[in-house]
């Protein structure tokens, strides 16, 4: 198992943890060399592929939420597809100064993706996506609404949930839940796909589903 200690508050990378605490801590201190050990050692497909799917829908200028945004890995892919205007949320401050010096981001807010609201108005947005998040999100759901409310009508949503997680929550029917409230219509839930295949506790085990909403 990875695992990274932060006084006390180590957890196992591949089990994840929704303590907010610990979640800060870990990207804190990983941040450094976090872009070089996912992409470089272990083939993080994941904000490039998300960056596939959304791109294609976005205009330049369109306003996008990263929820999530790290060290700002899916803004460097989307930026390489279209010119946008991103702003980007995450509880690592120091994975956000990461984000900053890449000089992409319109707007970058340290906070607690599990406090909500999030710190974005209604209907401000044009996209949203998040990338590798999921895993550290008590309640996933009520997060992926609230996507619905900055988002405006037509827009779309892209995330990320790992396939072990999306079979233990059986995530397809919060998905669906979401489109009978009314609030999205579903567009594309991907096989899985690629994660983390360089990494020795991932590789062929734990992959990762890709869905792409519509905002009604």
């Amino acid at each position: 198992m990875t695992k990274t200690p932060q006084d006390g508050k180590s957890f196992d990378l591949r089990g994840g943890t929704t303590d907010p605490e610990a979640v800060s801590g870990y990207y804190d201190a990983w941040a450094a060399t976090y872009d070089a050990d996912t992409m470089k050692a272990w083939n993080y497909r994941a904000p490039s592929d998300a960056a596939d799917r959304l791109a294609p829908h976005l205009s330049q200028g369109d306003a996008v939420l990263d929820i999530g945004c790290g060290t700002g890995l899916f803004g460097v892919a989307l930026a390489e597809r279209v010119g946008v205007a991103l702003t980007g949320l995450d509880i690592s401050a120091e994975s956000l100064k990461l984000a900053g010096k890449r000089d992409l981001y319109d707007r970058l807010v340290e906070h607690d993706l599990q406090k909500l609201p999030l710190p974005v108005e209604d209907n401000s947005m044009a996209a949203a996506a998040s990338v590798g998040v999921l895993t550290y999100i008590e309640d996933a759901g009520a997060l992926l609404r609230d996507a619905c409310r900055c988002v405006a009508s037509g827009g779309l949503i892209t995330f990320t949930q790992r396939t072990d997680r999306w079979e233990a929550l059986d995530f397809r029917a919060t998905v669906e839940g979401i489109a009978s409230e009314g609030l999205w219509e579903v567009v594309e839930i991907s096989d899985p796909q690629d994660y983390l295949p360089g990494h020795e506790d991932f590789g062929d085990r734990i992959r990762i589903i890709h869905t792409v909403c519509r905002v009604r």
